[in-house]
């Protein structure tokens, strides 16, 4: 299995380790969102790198229409502002996904999701509280690209762990019971 930096499905990762990791715990799977759920801001950011070609024409219809044109100072600050703009969404797009992650341990589930650059919660569960794990493939996308949702239901204070989008969902769900059944816990 491919454990490229950007591998969003990971089977038994060698070189990765959790900060609290047990001595005789080991990680199992490591997911993040599949690839496929960055095409619509990649489309975007595409599609954004041609907008500046449009301040021409603004400004033309703005001259012919009402006599006033942009100064050219102003034209291209407006361009350097929608550039900066574009780029900090794409870094924002792609951190999310990056560090969006979802780690399946031989004792523990753990959802670590990034909301921004000063944000972020680690959600820890362990096995032994797990009740089920369901896999939900939904939209010709998740048929075409085999990813979906795993549902997780707890008995801890925590009451559910979803991952989203991951890679082989239904793969990722019988992986989870099956670890469940091995650490002597229901399902």
């Amino acid at each position: 299995m491919s454990t490229h930096l950007f591998s969003s499905f990971i089977i038994t990762p060698t070189r990765l380790r959790l900060l609290h990791q047990e001595p005789d715990e080991h990680i199992e799977l490591f997911l993040r969102q599949h690839f496929i759920v960055n095409v619509p801001w990649i489309i975007t950011l595409f599609l954004g790198l041609f907008v500046p070609l449009l301040f021409p024409i603004v400004d033309k219809i703005l001259q012919d229409n009402f006599g006033v044109s942009l100064p050219s100072d102003i034209s291209g600050a407006a361009v350097i502002l929608w550039y900066l703009f574009l780029m900090a969404f794409v870094i924002e797009k792609f951190l999310h996904w990056y560090f969006n992650i979802y780690i399946v341990t031989n004792k523990h589930l753990v959802d670590i999701n990034f909301w921004n650059l000063l944000s972020r919660d680690i959600t820890e569960v362990c096995l032994d509280d797990l009740q089920s794990a369901q896999s939900k493939i939904t939209g010709i996308m998740g048929a075409l690209f085999n990813f979906g949702d795993v549902a997780i239901e707890t008995a801890a204070k925590v009451q559910s762990v979803n991952f989203l989008s991951v890679p082989k969902p239904d793969f990722v769900a019988d992986r989870i019971q099956d670890l469940q059944e091995e650490q002597g816990g229901g399902g």
